[in-house]
């Protein structure tokens, strides 16, 4: 099945509108933008009116059946949001959801979302189900994708922007997809019709900072010791709290050890009983395999140090330790 990437999708709605929409994914920014340019090409198509309909248990799926009876005479074309919040696949809803592709009707489109369930419904032969009609991929877009979404969201907004500029944005914030829009925002309105420089880049992030300890692991997982460094000197010139840097990292090198104990447990099973987020499964399984059991034992032993001297104020060589921590783990 090939999905509609997100720089695709205004191509395919300008030439043609479709009576059912299904949204892969659980990027939050890329499913409400996906959404909107959907509901905006409807709209010019006589789609006034929306409805949205919430599926957190099994009985919800009632409020369909009644929206669909419920019509009258006067009734005007809708565009109605099923909306999954549900977070497991059971038979109930697997049944319900191939009776709602078949109540395909003229005056109504649909958008399906499926939140937290897309992994499942990725993994699961529903998919295949899928094939006629149109997927829109709104899982958080990595490498080439995530170049790919930029370029379009410039053209877009008709920046005009430098080389290196643009290449700092995807190596750096590649995956964050809300930043990245709202920092091309701001591009756009502050220097409108303006060549971009690497400089007005780099003021505009450090300016408009929006990282999390998570991008900095993620990056060390991943191996990546430039991307890491450059977001640790990012959260030092921002004065970030050193124990959250400390804590987070604990927590998900002590996840890894843990991991590589239990061997005869499938991966994907303990990362899910870990609590660890289906897009970060990628960074986590990069980092057992690059990251030997020597390097976990002396980071969590480096971590222990470093904790020991921010509840002592010793703050002035925390910093240095953390960018050692970083090239240790990354090597």
């Amino acid at each position: 099945m090939k999905s509609i990437n997100p720089y695709e999708l205004k191509k395919k709605l300008i030439k043609k509108i479709n009576h059912l929409y299904i949204l892969l994914g659980e990027d939050i920014f890329l499913l409400e933008r996906n959404q909107d340019l959907i509901l905006h090409y409807a709209y010019q198509k006589g789609f006034l009116e929306k409805a949205i309909i919430n599926i957190e248990k099994d009985v919800d799926y009632k409020k369909i059946n009644l929206f669909y009876k419920n019509r009258s005479l006067f009734f005007k074309k809708t565009t109605l949001i099923i909306n999954f919040i549900v977070k497991k696949l059971n038979v109930f809803i697997i049944e319900n959801i191939y009776k709602t592709l078949s109540l395909l009707d003229l005056d109504i489109l649909i958008i399906l979302k499926f939140n937290h369930l897309s992994c499942f419904i990725k993994k699961n032969k529903l998919i295949n189900n899928f094939k006629k009609f149109h997927v829109v991929s709104c899982f958080t877009p990595y490498n080439l994708h995530f170049v790919n979404w930029i370029k379009y969201e410039i053209r877009e907004k008709n920046i005009n922007i430098e080389e290196k500029a643009f290449s700092l944005l995807c190596k750096y914030y590649e995956g964050n997809t809300l930043f990245i829009y709202k920092i091309l925002d701001i591009l756009y309105l502050t220097w409108p019709k303006t060549f971009i420089t690497t400089e007005k880049i780099k003021k505009i992030i450090i300016d408009f900072f929006d990282l999390s300890p998570l991008h900095w692991i993620n990056s060390i997982f991943q191996g990546q010791i430039e991307k890491a460094i450059y977001i640790l000197n990012i959260f030092y010139k921002k004065k970030y709290n050193h124990l959250i840097l400390v804590r987070a990292l604990q927590k998900d090198l002590l996840t890894l050890i843990y991991i590589k104990r239990e061997k005869k447990i499938n991966l994907h099973i303990q990362l899910k009983q870990h609590n660890i987020w289906h897009t970060r499964y990628k960074f986590f399984i990069n980092a057992l395999e690059k990251i030997n059991n020597n390097s976990l034992l002396k980071a969590v032993q480096m971590l222990v140090k470093i904790e020991i001297n921010i509840k002592k104020k010793y703050n002035n060589n925390i910093w240095n330790q953390l960018q050692e921590l970083t090239l240790i783990l990354c090597k």
